[in-house]
């Protein structure tokens, strides 16, 4: 059985459903009162607690329960009083003594992880291990997901690459639909009021302030026309990340012919054609 100390007093650590309680005999006797009186106050407050949240009623079947912590259960059962129930119940307890029995057991003995609740008996136990097999199984399902994610995104950036040219390294994804899908999602918008003119797609504000998005000026020359500029989306590696992290989760346009995979391909000079 664990004990701890607070104030000179020697209490034993009651764990119940989980978490630390007290009993109204403990109350009274590390805050020094007389037998009865934290009882009395339980009684005279009753209605203003909760059952199952501030305070647990343990009955005669919870006897072997509570014996480890050398707690007796009597016939007509015992109170026990969660870290909220017990900071209600000594709301009127305002003598020196009580507020630092208060901040010694609130900081030494309910703020403190409570022990595991080990299985009692061979069910228990096979559910338990079970359930442990299964975490674990999860845990590894995991861990190789995000391996072959972290393995996906070494080969996912490519300075300069073009949202379109990034696509086609996305198997599955319809990369000729992307930039109408990055209108939607507000990350380009089409500059062009012309609706029989080609689009001029532009960079919003934010994206390109959040470092998902550039653009790339070129210079566009030809015989018998004024030679302008046409800004071209860039992707940048945040925006990669943030669209790969799309990608896994299904939400770009995607192929009807899509096989199901979620692989990259590296960047080669085919894939920026």
């Amino acid at each position: 059985m664990n004990q701890i100390t607070i104030h000179n007093t020697q209490l034993p650590v009651v764990e119940y459903r989980g978490q630390r309680v007290v009993t109204l005999a403990m109350i009274d006797q590390v805050h020094e009162r007389a037998e009865g009186t934290a009882g009395r106050t339980f009684t005279a407050h009753k209605e203003r607690l909760i059952d199952g949240e501030d305070y647990f009623f343990a009955d005669a079947s919870q006897k072997d329960v509570l014996r480890c912590f050398g707690i007796e259960v009597p016939n007509r059962g015992l109170v026990l009083l969660a870290e909220q129930g017990y900071l209600m119940l000594v709301k009127p307890f305002t003598d020196d003594l009580s507020w630092a029995v208060q901040r010694q057991l609130v900081h030494s003995y309910f703020r403190l992880p409570a022990a595991p609740v080990l299985p009692q008996d061979l069910p228990t136990a096979l559910r338990l291990a079970a359930d442990l097999a299964e975490q674990n199984g999860l845990l590894a399902l995991e861990n190789q997901q995000q391996a072959k994610k972290i393995d996906a995104l070494e080969n996912l950036f490519m300075p300069g690459e073009t949202v379109p040219q990034f696509a086609k390294r996305l198997n599955g994804v319809n990369s000729q639909q992307m930039l109408a899908f990055l209108i939607e999602i507000k990350w380009v918008y089409n500059a062009e009021r012309d609706p029989d003119s080609s689009p001029k797609y532009r960079v919003y504000a934010v994206p390109r302030d959040k470092q998902w998005l550039t653009e790339k000026p070129i210079t566009i020359r030809g015989e018998g026309i004024l030679p302008f500029i046409k800004y071209t989306p860039v992707m940048l590696e945040e925006g990669a990340r943030r669209l790969h992290d799309m990608y896994l989760a299904e939400k770009l346009p995607m192929k009807q012919t899509w096989d199901g995979k979620f692989t990259v391909s590296k960047f080669t000079s085919e894939s920026s054609l």
